[in-house]
């Protein structure tokens, strides 16, 4: 399967498989030694994560690009991040690419969707519940013990801060102590001070000294000192935020012999290890959702009409019930701007699209022109959209061949629906009512059924071409 990719660093759409995006994920995360069922855990993990920014699963893709599912800028897309594209596919490592094959299309998920596949590097002893963490309770992001990692070092455990270091870090204000003593227990305690506050005696470390023994001993300028800690050491037990899977006990837990699945299940409670949901070659089109526009409906003050009295809106909304029924016997699922005769404003009718986070839009109209000679086919897409002018393209090879149609080109515009709706678009007019043959093909039921079918045919060669 080939999935869309926005390149943040080029500014350039590309198609990526999804198991080479699987391979490049892993490779990033985790150590080029690791041991193959660890792999395999991280790899079907990395599959979930992308599961669950397809439509197939109910995502909404990449929030930024149009027609992209993922992008690869910094902590937007996907959290696991995605190293350098430019990095030869050859240079991941084999165990990586082996664990990826033997866990073709398997996903977690929790009550058949995709989960959130949380991990962190070592968890210290125990994972965290998720309400901890994130604020809500995740039914799979339970805590549990965590024996598997506990023996294992932390680099880097230990950081020393200064007392202005931890004002400016925390932005607070720690009051300097004048003239008053503290216990510090096991370091500073029973302080006895004269009236003029000078130290007479005290315990340091739970041994009893004169205060003139401490000035000596410290090379102090008096006995009349304070003290209060100016460096604080600040020491750790694991790393990350302990939600999900601890690489480090992953790790150990696949040296001991205990399998992927096993592993799976031990860091999320109550999962399934499932099949990933494809495309199927008898419904080429599931998961894929689709919005159609009739334009021009009752009381559009501009709806067309040809000289017989044919509605251009009637045309409209015949051929978008039609089209709808082909797509969704085919899998896919199809939202019509308007469910009956009557116009809807350009505005509410990119609402309407955009509220259903469609993978394509399609508006179907009708063209006029004052010389009734004009005839045949137009299809315009936004600027820059590459992918409405690809769509375009197999639309006007279908319905010049159905339709018998002169093909009167494919045109960029910056026309007001297509820029509002946040997916990509194309406008198809297709005849015009003001040529007499045209408007009588468009009378045609058949001929009707026939422009459905052509726009049907299009919509799925479109995705066929991009690999699904």
């Amino acid at each position: 399967m080939l999935l869309n990719v926005f390149l943040w660093n080029k500014s350039l759409k590309v198609k990526v498989h999804i198991d080479e995006l699987i391979e490049r994920i892993s490779a990033y995360n985790i150590k080029e030694n690791s041991y193959p069922e660890m792999v395999k855990c991280f790899v079907i993990m990395a599959r979930t994560e992308l599961a669950r920014k397809m439509k197939l699963y109910g995502g909404s893709g990449c929030g930024k690009n149009k027609g992209c599912e993922i992008c690869t800028e910094p902590g937007h897309c996907l959290e696991y991040g995605i190293p350098n594209m430019d990095i030869p596919i050859e240079n991941i490592p084999l165990g990586i690419k082996e664990a990826v094959k033997e866990t073709k299309n398997k996903i977690i998920t929790f009550e058949g969707k995709p989960i959130k596949p949380y991990f962190h590097y070592k968890c210290g002893g125990a994972t965290e519940n998720s309400e901890n963490v994130i604020g809500n309770k995740i039914t799979y992001l339970r805590k549990v013990f965590c024996k598997y990692c506990s023996n294992v070092e932390d680099k880097d455990k230990d950081k020393f801060f200064t007392l202005e270091e931890l004002e400016s870090m925390l932005n607070i204000k720690i009051t300097k102590p004048e003239n008053e003593y503290y216990n510090i227990n096991g370091i500073f305690e029973k302080v006895e001070v004269d009236e003029e506050g000078r130290i007479k005696s005290m315990n340091v470390g739970g041994k009893k000294f004169k205060g003139t023994e401490i000035m000596n001993i410290l090379n102090l300028n008096s006995t009349r000192f304070n003290y209060m800690p100016v460096r604080f050491l600040i020491s750790c037990i694991g790393k990350g935020h302990g939600l999900g899977l601890c690489l480090i006990g992953s790790e150990k837990m696949a040296e001991i012999g205990m399998g992927h699945t096993d592993i799976l299940n031990y860091y999320y409670t109550g999962i399934e290890i499932d099949e990933m949901q494809l495309p199927e070659s008898d419904k080429p089109l599931k998961g894929r959702i689709i919005v159609l526009d009739a334009a021009s409906g009752l009381g559009d003050i501009n709806e067309a009409e040809s000289v017989t009295g044919l509605k251009e809106g009637e045309v409209n909304f015949f051929i978008a019930s039609e089209l709808r029924k082909l797509l969704s016997d085919n899998g896919a699922k199809v939202f019509l701007t308007r469910e009956n005769e009557e116009h809807i404003v350009l505005s509410k009718r990119a609402e309407i699209a955009n509220s259903k986070k469609p993978d394509i839009f399609i508006s179907i109209s009708q063209n006029t022109f004052q010389n009734e000679t004009a005839s045949g086919t137009e299809i315009y897409h936004y600027r820059e959209d590459n992918e409405g002018k690809e769509l375009s393209g197999f639309l006007m090879e279908e319905l010049s061949k159905q339709l018998k149609s002169n093909r009167r080109g494919i045109r960029e515009v910056e026309f007001y629906l297509l820029r509002e709706v946040r997916c990509s678009a194309v406008l198809i007019e297709l005849l015009y009512m003001t040529n007499p043959i045209d408007a009588e093909k468009l009378a045609s039921p058949n001929m009707q059924k026939k422009a459905a079918a052509a726009i049907y045919e299009a919509i799925k060669k479109y995705y066929m071409a991009q690999g699904y």
